[in-house]
């Protein structure tokens, strides 16, 4: 697969890029974790309801990898800087949820040092690991599309892990008919790539023996 390779070597517009999105995921990450504030007398409006459908979508693991690879398809030149570019976009937007999310505490609640440092180790270890994961991933996308049964495999996990419960209200039960939809679109379309696949190469062994 071929992009444009002034992407991958431009790191203003990598850094531009990671600001922006990094930015947009922390705010809605955060709204994602305070969606009980939002309708006064517990009902949404339409407006409402879309902003939390995409805070919550957004704020799902899924998401989080699928931009992370993104990063990784756009900006690596190899896998390495993939993966490091991954990170880096990753600890951006875990940055800006910290950030933000601050503005959200109850300033009531004591929270001891040892447990901040602690909470941060486990958050930022994790999107690093998660980054680098998603940048290798989207780098090795160009090379081949069936690294996307990694994200398969992610959405249905996360669809495990929403559980049943998860459907008895509309927000939940919107994000998980979205990641039916993902997980049934990238089925198809590696079912469809990996065909003309096969049939491009039976095409080239047929002709081969023919001449032979």
């Amino acid at each position: 697969m071929e992009i444009n390779h002034g992407y991958q070597s431009n790191w203003k517009i990598f850094s531009l890029f990671t600001i922006i999105i990094g930015l947009m995921v922390g705010v809605f990450s955060v709204k994602s974790d305070h969606l009980l504030y939002v309708g006064e007398d517990g009902t949404l409006s339409i407006v409402e309801m879309v902003i939390a459908y995409i805070s919550v979508m957004i704020n799902s693991l899924p998401v989080w990898f699928i931009a992370s690879m993104v990063v990784g398809y756009l900006f690596g030149n190899n896998i390495k800087e993939g993966m490091l570019k991954g990170a880096i976009y990753t600890v951006t937007a875990i940055t800006f949820y910290f950030l933000i999310g601050h503005y959200f505490i109850d300033s009531l609640i004591q929270v001891s040092i040892f447990h901040q440092i602690k909470v941060y180790l486990i958050w930022y270890g994790a999107s690093i690991i998660g980054g680098c994961l998603g940048g290798g991933t989207g780098y090795l996308y160009r090379k081949s599309p069936n690294v996307l049964f990694i994200v398969l495999l992610g959405l249905i996990l996360q669809l495990f892990v929403n559980g049943a419960s998860s459907w008895n209200n509309m927000i939940g039960t919107a994000q998980n008919i979205t990641f039916c939809l993902m997980t049934i679109g990238i089925v198809v379309y590696l079912v469809i790539v990996n065909r003309k696949k096969f049939t491009h190469t039976d095409f080239h062994k047929k002709n081969g023996l023919r001449r032979s």
